[in-house]
């Protein structure tokens, strides 16, 4: 039915997560020091399109690399929309919300990292 996720497939997951904690804190600093410019706008659409995908779905194990990347983009897209009614409806701070989402983003992925690092054995003495 399914295959077993590898050691590389783990890796590599790891290593997106990592590349992907990277966007969010630098959307998160770009944000609160105020820089605009070509750079954040490529970084914001950057995380804008994975990092919120990616923290929600990166806690379920799909080994299928295509869904995962899909699953993410359009959980990305979907929760980008929720929260563009919401700002529209009554609560118009598109830079807060940037900070809070990226702060929310960051910690979901620090988790992943942290739930998916290797058990260390403790020395017996």
């Amino acid at each position: 039915m399914g295959r077993v996720m590898t050691r590389l497939d783990r890796r590599a997951r790891r290593v997106a997560t990592e590349l992907l904690l990277l966007i969010a804190v630098a959307t998160l600093l770009l944000s609160v020091l105020q820089v605009h410019g070509p750079f954040r706008f490529v970084v914001v659409m950057i995380f804008s399109l994975t990092v919120p995908g990616w923290s929600v779905v990166g806690f379920l194990q799909i080994r299928d690399v295509a869904w995962l990347v899909s699953l993410s983009v359009a959980t990305s897209l979907a929760l980008e929309m929720v929260l563009g009614e919401i700002m529209l409806s009554w609560w118009w701070h598109l830079q807060i919300l940037e900070m809070l989402l990226a702060a929310a983003c960051a910690a979901s992925l620090v988790w992943q990292l942290r739930r998916d690092r290797p058990f260390m054995r403790r020395s017996s003495q």
